[in-house]
């Protein structure tokens, strides 16, 4: 089936624009012919997405998500149909990618397209787990219920995604503070001190005299030292967007120490509650992982992922697989056990959920306890240094002007 885009004339002589799906446009002239219609124009429409030039991060935020499947499911649950819904929606003052797509999603749905059918189109807008529990929402007649526990989920990965954001903010402004105090004591304090001790016979020691040479190839060598600096950091980002490049960065997200743990708490909150909201929704077991495995933003743990699915289609238990194929804590384990054997997976899965919430919230107070103090510690030392530096020949002199 093909979507024609077509302009017609009324037998009053009226013009008429409008798409239609068929087969081929000999279909669409006799269906426009039959309801007294003269095609004037026809051509096969445009069906791919709206473009996300204009998108700072190419997708839709997890706010506008949030906000999106709230306000959708207030006037789903208020009787008001589905396309009127998306045509209320559409209207309202979200990002212009969002309001473009559902332009189109409201296309397809008076085309005779399921809503999740349409949405599962536009990936970056929405991902295969929005599209997922909305199918299973429309399927079970329950899509306002459904709407609304994927707006607490979306909550609750914009908490965390803003605690681990705030978490880095403080040793990543230490550490821009550290890099400004080195290149101004190099650039303007180091000079004024060689030039001062450039008309006295005052032995050096090797820790000034480092600094003084460092100082002089800075201050020479400024261009090429930021030529390069900036080249390297361009390189590593053109390595990152290779595929070897992101799944070796990736895995380095997760092989860090303290990154390490903070990676595999914030995976096994998203993996937790994701999965039991789509199996208590009522999709099988592997529908659900495969959604899931479509958000993972790693490519390490979505190759360890891919296994699981794998071992999962084989017969094996979820909770075998992730034990062999994921570093996840004994705990997820045992609950998938537990929840297998009861046969209540997805509600064991959704009361724990809380419980790795606050694994999350452990883990990221590593950077407070680990983190912020080593970056202080080291720009401490830095300073410390160059104290010693600077001052130590100064000292030397006094003490050989008292002896």
């Amino acid at each position: 089936m093909n979507k024609y885009k077509y302009v017609a004339k009324t037998l009053s002589g009226k013009m008429v624009r409008g798409t239609f799906v068929a087969e081929s446009e000999e279909y669409v002239k006799n269906a426009l012919m039959k309801d007294d219609l003269f095609v004037l124009k026809i051509g096969k429409a445009s069906t791919s997405a709206p473009s996300t030039f204009f998108s700072l991060s190419g997708r839709v935020s997890i706010t506008e998500l949030n906000s999106f499947s709230r306000q959708f499911a207030v006037l789903i649950s208020s009787g008001i149909s589905i396309i009127d819904s998306i045509a209320t929606l559409k209207e309202q003052p979200y990002s212009s990618l969002l309001r473009k797509t559902l332009g189109q999603v409201l296309e397809d749905l008076y085309n005779g397209l399921m809503l999740s059918q349409s949405m599962k189109k536009y990936p970056k807008v929405f991902p295969a787990f929005y599209s997922s529990m909305v199918y299973v929402g429309e399927t079970s007649g329950e899509l306002s219920q459904v709407l609304n526990s994927v707006s607490t989920y979306y909550a609750k990965e914009k908490k965390n995604k803003t605690k681990f954001q705030s978490a880095m903010a403080y040793p990543v402004i230490l550490f821009i503070m550290m890099i400004a105090v080195l290149v101004i004591m190099l650039h303007f304090v180091i000079p004024t001190f060689i030039s001062s001790f450039s008309v006295m016979d005052v032995d050096m020691p090797p820790l000034t005299m480092f600094l003084f040479r460092m100082s002089e190839f800075v201050r020479g060598s400024w261009q090429y030292i930021l030529l390069t600096l900036v080249i390297v950091i361009f390189s590593i980002y053109l390595f990152s967007k290779t595929k070897r490049g992101r799944y070796i960065i990736d895995k380095m997200k997760m092989t860090l120490p303290i990154f390490k743990k903070i990676n595999i708490a914030l995976f096994t909150s998203h993996f937790v509650q994701s999965l039991g909201l789509l199996l208590s929704s009522g999709l099988d077991m592997v529908s659900s992982l495969n959604s899931i495995k479509a958000i993972i933003d790693n490519k390490y743990l979505e190759r360890q992922f891919d296994r699981v699915i794998l071992d999962v289609k084989k017969g094996m238990p979820l909770s075998s697989a992730v034990s062999i194929e994921m570093k996840l804590s004994p705990v997820v384990i045992e609950m998938l056990l537990v929840g297998e054997k009861t046969g209540k997976l997805d509600k064991m899965l959704l009361s724990t959920s809380d419980y790795f919430d606050e694994e999350v919230e452990k883990a990221m107070n590593l950077i407070t306890t680990i983190l912020q103090p080593a970056v202080l510690s080291l720009l401490g030392v830095a300073i410390a240094v160059m104290f010693i530096a600077m001052y130590s020949p100064i000292l030397n002199m006094i003490t050989s002007i008292k002896t």
